[in-house]
């Protein structure tokens, strides 16, 4: 019998549910119509259903059961048809919604509400945010929303905060006020938070806060806080707010104020025995990390006090908190020794970052650690060999760049089949690069630059993550022909300034997501290989200080070098999953991050996504000086540099087809012909360097249409006529002309209306004149041989024609050599009779 009423049950709420999902009720129906008037409430259609099925219009959600509307996402729903104008809601018009737990209006240019004389009896979420509304009217008019849970007011300007948290006082069930990005003004006091009981998380992240009493000393009411975020909120002084916090909310887990001003760190009275994460990164507290500090937080899983200007030793006592999982000490000016409890064996450090400081001595460890997978300690002054990787079982993330490590790679990194990320760069690392290193399963990123590594490298990388590859500055060598033929995923791909030769292999040519090559500085030899040009994805390519000749290949235009789609190869490498966390690796500088409100979330300690960062770093030559690219200035850098090499023939105008491209240099060549036309398409250019070439003609009067060039060198070539003055070319300076004898006007000392060769033709016949500037030396030449010539071949034909001139030719000729005959024996006897006279002496 009571199988069979479940049966029956069962059909029942089949029917139920099926006869629900048809629509919601016809007053809901008719309330969604009237709102339509003044928010743009569009048909779903692409959900399968009825025009007269509300649950298919956007941003309505039903229950699927009953078919009753639950949810209301209307956020930037009246802009479309409506315009930037401010209206105000009639939420009598909301009424009919009987079920409704979720009304979002946030971006809606709202500017008031109309308080119905009832309520919503289910709301339990309400978002308008980044809207003109009157806040303290809004506050009065929602005051009888008694499950009200979650409330978000970012980015209104709050005149009165003092009236506004009164009125929301009133709202006893609230659990979540997000006061995100707003202008927070008036007077504030301890009381005006009393009522606020239930209320576990208060997000405050870049807002203004103009109090004439400090909002963080009026917290201490909030006995049910859990969750209090002011990221960048511009708070200064003493951390005495923090103290407060601490000894009146004993609930308090999360304390979240990075990317404020303050300048010391106060410990609290009472031992703050829940709160498992402090995060005051990006203020400016200095001193010390105080050993009472470090015992005072029992249960802290998760301390970042980075970006700060602390001093002195880390203190050991750090490694005593047991619950500890995540320390990032980072940035900081730190000094000493790391202490050797934080690389204890039994530790619960999964994440260890004290990356730029001034420490030093050996990394020593206890013993083997398991839970220790992601290891940051670039930029310090570190010592020793690299034997205490042993201690490691399974790292993920290892970066020791930058220090002073020395001796050979650790034949065991080979082993490390968990490493994701890998950077030994910036050390004085020697010896060979074993093959195995780039066959571990996991490896996305590998940087091994500036050290004093040699040899040749394996024959293949096999490595199936590889994406990212820096081994420059290395004393590497060998062909790399049959380096990678089979990759496909790569990136990043970094050989510069090593003993390479031989060719560049074609294989290149294979690398489809390939956005950077740097082959700059070593002894690569051959043409350009057609094959480069299958490359559709490249922003980045480095070949200069090679032995590269022939001419430049007439396919760059179509490799269409652009950032677009480099963004996301390169963001940076690597993503990691551990956790229920989805982040990326080590911190540069904290930047925003996503926090997630939900309470169970607390609970269950899940990392928050932090958006650390490697330091993804590529060096190139611009504006006439090598720099370091990264973060966004990489993402935008789009470059070709062929210089130094031995180039020939003329610039192909489709070089110029990338409107994206920032920097060309194809200096140091033997590159002819005239400058095309076509590189006024480059309209983002900011650098181009053609100088050290046998250019001809004039510069292209189209090239001032370039308003984003900053830097323009033409200096030493053949190129002749007047130098355009129009717009950024008024603006640079001499050097950028040097060696051009042809050239003339500013910035030159040339007048254009003086110089004798300012017609000279644009063509290959017109080349360098002398250091004077006035005579072009080929031309001479070739006038002065044709004339003599005709002068010996005219004379004698002359006087074999006519007696009479030949007659007297050859008077003339007789006189003239007895004149000389004379004047020459007039000049022997006065100098021989000279001579007598000095030899015989004086007369006494």
């Amino acid at each position: 019998m009571k199988k069979e009423a479940l049966w029956v049950f069962v059909v029942v709420w089949g029917i139920t549910c099926l006869c629900g999902s048809r629509g919601c009720r016809e007053q809901e129906r008719v309330a969604l119509l009237a709102l339509n008037a003044t928010l743009d409430l569009t048909y779903r259609g692409d959900t399968g259903g009825s025009y007269f099925n509300c649950c298919s219009w956007k941003g309505v959600e039903c229950n699927p059961t009953t078919g009753r509307i639950t949810q209301l996402m209307l956020f930037n729903s009246r802009y479309g048809h409506f315009g930037p104008k401010t209206w105000y809601l009639n939420a009598s018009l909301l009424l009919p919604f009987e079920e409704l737990k979720s009304l979002q209006l946030s971006s809606n240019y709202l500017g008031g509400w109309i308080a119905p004389k009832g309520g919503f009896s289910n709301l339990m979420e309400l978002d308008i945010s980044e809207n003109a509304v009157h806040v303290v009217a809004i506050a009065e008019g929602i005051k009888n929303l008694s499950h009200l849970e979650n409330l978000y007011l970012d980015g209104v300007h709050l005149k009165d905060v003092g009236t506004v948290m009164r009125a929301l006082g009133a709202l006893s069930s609230l659990k979540i006020l997000s006061l995100q990005y707003n202008t927070i003004e008036g007077t504030i006091a301890t009381q005006d938070f009393h009522n606020f009981s239930k209320l576990e998380q208060l997000i405050l992240d870049y807002s203004s806060l103009n109090t004439t009493m400090g909002i963080l000393s009026s917290l201490g009411p909030l006995t049910s806080l859990r969750f209090l975020s002011s990221y960048s909120t511009g708070l200064s002084g003493k951390l005495s707010y923090q103290t407060w916090l601490l000894e009146n909310n004993t609930k308090l887990e999360n304390l979240l104020m990075a990317n404020n001003l303050f300048a010391t760190l106060e410990v609290p009275l009472i031992t703050p025995c829940n709160l498992s994460m402090m995060d005051m990164s990006n203020n400016d507290i200095r001193g010390e990390l105080t050993t009472e500090f470090c015992l005072n937080v029992p249960n802290l899983y998760h301390l970042n006090l980075s970006a700060n200007k602390l001093e002195g030793n880390i203190p050991s006592e750090l490694g005593s908190i047991k619950s500890l999982s995540i320390l990032d000490l980072s940035h900081n000016n730190f000094s000493g020794e790391l202490p050797i409890q934080l690389l204890d064996s039994n530790s619960s450090l999964y994440k260890l970052n004290v990356a730029y400081n001034n420490l030093q001595g050996e990394i020593v460890f206890s013993g083997n650690t398991m839970n220790l997978i992601w290891l940051c300690l670039q930029h310090n002054m570190f010592t020793g060999d690299l034997s205490f990787l042993s201690s490691l079982v399974n790292p993920l993330l290892l970066d020791v760049s930058n220090n002073f490590f020395i001796g050979k790679l650790p034949k065991l990194i080979a082993n490390m089949s968990s490493f994701m990320l890998l950077d030994l760069s910036k050390n004085q690392l020697s010896g060979l690069i074993m093959q195995e290193l780039f066959n571990l399963p996991r490896l996305e990123y590998l940087a091994l630059s500036d050290n004093n590594l040699s040899g040749s490298l394996a024959l293949s990388f096999i490595a199936p993550e590889l994406r990212h590859i820096h081994l420059n500055g290395n004393k590497l060598n060998g062909s790399i022909v049959h380096l990678l033929p089979n990759r496909s995923n790569l990136v990043t791909l970094d050989l510069s300034e090593n003993e390479f030769f031989g060719s560049i292999p074609y294989w290149l040519g294979n690398l489809s997501q390939l956005s950077i090559l740097l082959l700059r500085g070593n002894s690569f030899y051959g043409t350009f290989p057609m094959q480069l040009c299958r490359l559709k994805s490249l922003s980045m390519m480095d070949l200069s200080e090679n032995n590269l000749f022939g001419p430049l290949p007439i396919c760059l235009g179509p490799m269409n070098f652009s950032s677009k789609g480099y963004a996301d190869k390169v963001d940076s490498a690597p993503h990691f999953e551990y956790a229920n966390q989805v982040s990326s690796p080590c911190s540069y500088v904290r930047t925003i991050r996503r926090w997630i409100y939900d309470t169970q979330f607390y609970h269950n300690k899940i990392l928050l996504d932090e958006g650390w960062e490697v330091q993804h770093i590529v060096g190139f030559t611009t504006k006439r000086r090598f720099d370091a690219y990264k973060g966004y200035a990489l993402l935008n850098m789009i470059g070709l540099d062929f210089s130094y090499n031995h180039f020939s023939g003329e610039i192909p105008p489709e070089i110029a087809i990338s409107q994206d491209m920032l920097m060309l240099n194809l200096s140091h060549n033997n590159l002819t012909g005239h400058i095309p036309m076509s590189l006024s398409n480059l309209t983002k250019i900011e650098s181009i360097d053609l100088s050290y070439n046998n250019l001809i003609g004039s510069i292209p009067e189209e090239l001032t249409q370039l308003i984003s060039l900053e830097v323009f060198n033409v200096s030493y070539n053949n190129l002749s006529r007047a130098i355009p003055n129009k717009n950024q070319f008024g603006s640079f300076i001499e050097s950028s002309y040097y060696g051009n004898h042809l050239l003339c006007g500013l910035p030159l000392s040339n007048d254009c209306s003086t110089t004798n060769n300012i017609n000279c033709s644009a063509t290959k016949s017109c080349t360098k004149a002398k250091e004077d500037g006035f005579i072009d030396g080929e031309t001479f030449y070739i006038s002065f041989g044709v004339s003599y010539t005709m002068v010996l071949l005219v004379i004698p034909v002359v006087l074999f024609i006519n007696p009479q001139w030949r007659q007297g030719w050859f008077h003339y000729v007789g006189l003239v050599i007895t004149t000389c005959r004379s004047l020459f024996i007039t000049c022997y006897y006065f100098v021989e009779d000279g001579f007598q006279k000095l030899s015989s002496g004086p007369t006494i």
